[in-house]
């Protein structure tokens, strides 16, 4: 909220904020549609119960949006207070000068950004935080790295201290392709496309991809493809036949806009915490993790990614 729009909501001391729930609901009700085939014709979802409460949450969000963007249009036009870091917002506003958006298109595009960066990077987070609970070795390397360009030093983390922390960027890539946030992607079929093996993708039409199902194939990661190994991300094994065998953000021109401040947040978020305490949880037996997920829009753990920390 805060690198977007430039506004607090307190979200840590208050879950209850009218904004996220509207958020977090509206994408479970989305996702009971998408699995329940019979209520994908508009005509016979507006009958549903779950039509008026998506309404509903889509008018929240709404509201809320314009209503920070008048402020912003105010903030700005007043020249009142010179704001050292910059959200989103006030850059598209900016912009706006030259390229003429009006406030319904500025909506959508914050709104684009707080709905696909809410649950993304702190799902991602918890994933790899459930898997350094489980695997107690590749925590304590993390940690030893973290000590080695931080040392003992109270100071917080700085921009160029994560370009120095490589195996916990591996550590992230490996969450990423066992557990992705979005384990799916839609595109729509623009012309006849013909596969490999001669099947045809008829122009109109539309295809899942599967993000989860390609990370997992052992044709590109091996047969240890199920395992959690950070190392398989070394450069020298880190040989893809296809750069599209790893897309945890998409791939092409629809791929996310926000994957380096995503990585970045990650790692920051990671690195503060391993700095101070141990992930604790069920160690795992063997090198194929466990974790039943299930998939709210997002992909997220059922256990609702309950670890304990344990101060250093």
């Amino acid at each position: 909220m805060e690198t977007t729009m430039g506004v607090k909501i307190g979200a840590q001391q208050n879950p209850d904020n009218a904004f996220l729930n509207a958020v977090n609901e509206g994408q479970n009700y989305i996702a009971q549609r998408i699995f329940h085939f019979w209520l994908h014709p508009n005509w016979l979802y507006r009958f549903h119960p779950n039509h008026e409460r998506i309404k509903k949450y889509i008018k929240i969000m709404n509201d809320f949006a314009d209503e920070v963007i008048q402020n912003k249009r105010k903030q700005i036009s007043d020249n009142s207070e010179v704001l050292e870091v910059k959200s989103i917002l006030d850059h598209l506003i900016s912009m706006n000068e030259i390229d003429g958006m009006d406030d319904l298109e500025l909506r959508e595009e914050a709104l684009m950004m707080i709905i696909a960066a809410t649950d993304t990077s702190a799902v991602s987070i918890g994933f790899t935080m459930k898997l350094l609970a489980k695997y107690h070795h590749v925590q304590e390397k993390v940690y030893d790295e973290l000590q080695t360009v931080l040392g003992d030093t109270k100071r917080s983390i700085q921009r160029e201290d994560l370009s120095q922390l490589v195996y916990l960027h591996r550590v992230i890539q490996e969450s990423l392709r066992l557990y992705p946030s979005v384990p799916f992607i839609v595109r729509k079929i623009e012309k006849d496309t013909v596969l490999q093996d001669g099947s045809i993708l008829p122009a109109g039409s539309g295809c899942i991809a599967s993000i989860w199902g390609t990370h997992r194939n052992p044709k590109y990661w091996g047969q240890d493809a199920e395992c959690f190994d950070p190392d398989r991300f070394l450069p020298h094994r880190n040989k893809l036949p296809h750069p599209s065998c790893y897309l945890p953000f998409s791939s092409g021109p629809r791929n996310c806009i926000g994957y380096q401040y995503a990585m970045m947040s990650m790692k920051t978020s990671l690195a503060t915490i391993l700095r101070h305490y141990k992930i604790v949880g069920e160690p795992e037996r063997g090198p194929k993790p466990n974790i039943r997920v299930k998939l709210d829009i997002m992909m997220k753990a059922v256990d609702g990614y309950k670890v304990a920390l344990e101060r250093r």
